[in-house]
């Protein structure tokens, strides 16, 4: 049977979070609102720049618009210098000759493309096989984005694989009756803590790709 993977973006398929947390606290500081990178890791990773924005304002009255306030801009400025790949391996090994694959991500579109192309993995995916928030009601953790995509793909959620390295992403892929694994291959994945928030969700976790291509395998064999 035909099976779809459906890869995050930022912290899957490059390592980006650790930059745009870093440079995010410290506009965000520039604004009144203290907090640091660890913190920001815990509080914000997978979630989209309107849910930040709105928990920022609702537990400070700091108005940040990602929007205008050169944040984007910097973060994008760093990940043409900094910014790695994490799943090269896995795009270019054979377990996608007959296996359908896509991104689904909280991020604007714009960013995820960028992404893939500062990274040389843009060859691997259609633009037209890259989804984001901005495209459904309500992102993740809502199942929202996940049921998007695999509808545009043609799959039903019990034929699809989720591959996240948040818990609200690992949420969403619950919420949509999906399966998930869990990967921790990202800098910003590295605290004990944050591991063990993925761990306490009972689903799989890889570290590296060489161990998430076997899990791809024993999944594409499920009936």
């Amino acid at each position: 049977m035909s099976k779809l993977i459906i890869f995050d973006c930022d912290g899957v398929l490059v390592d980006s979070e650790i930059i745009a947390h870093r440079i995010g606290v410290k506009k965000l500081a520039g604004l009144g609102y203290f907090i640091t990178v660890k913190e920001s890791i815990k509080l914000f990773t997978g979630l989209s720049d309107q849910k930040i924005q709105q928990h920022i304002f609702k537990n400070t009255g700091v108005n940040v618009d990602f929007g205008s306030s050169g944040i984007q801009k910097k973060i994008s400025n760093a990940s043409k210098k900094e910014l790695v790949p994490l799943m090269s391996d896995v795009l270019q090994s054979s377990i996608f000759s007959n296996t359908k694959k896509c991104i689904a991500s909280n991020s604007p579109k714009n960013r995820v493309l960028e992404s893939l192309k500062i990274t040389q993995q843009d060859r691997f995916f259609s633009k037209d096989h890259v989804f984001t928030s901005s495209q459904v009601k309500c992102g993740k953790p809502a199942p929202d984005l996940f049921l998007y995509a695999a509808n545009q793909m043609g799959y039903h959620p019990k034929d699809c694989l989720v591959i996240e390295d948040s818990i609200t992403g690992v949420e969403a892929a619950h919420a949509a009756k999906m399966k998930v694994i869990g990967f921790l291959g990202g800098s910003h994945a590295q605290f004990k803590w944050y591991k063990d928030i993925l761990k306490n969700k009972n689903i799989p976790i890889v570290y590296d790709s060489a161990k998430l291509i076997a899990m791809i395998e024993g999944f594409k064999k499920i009936p």
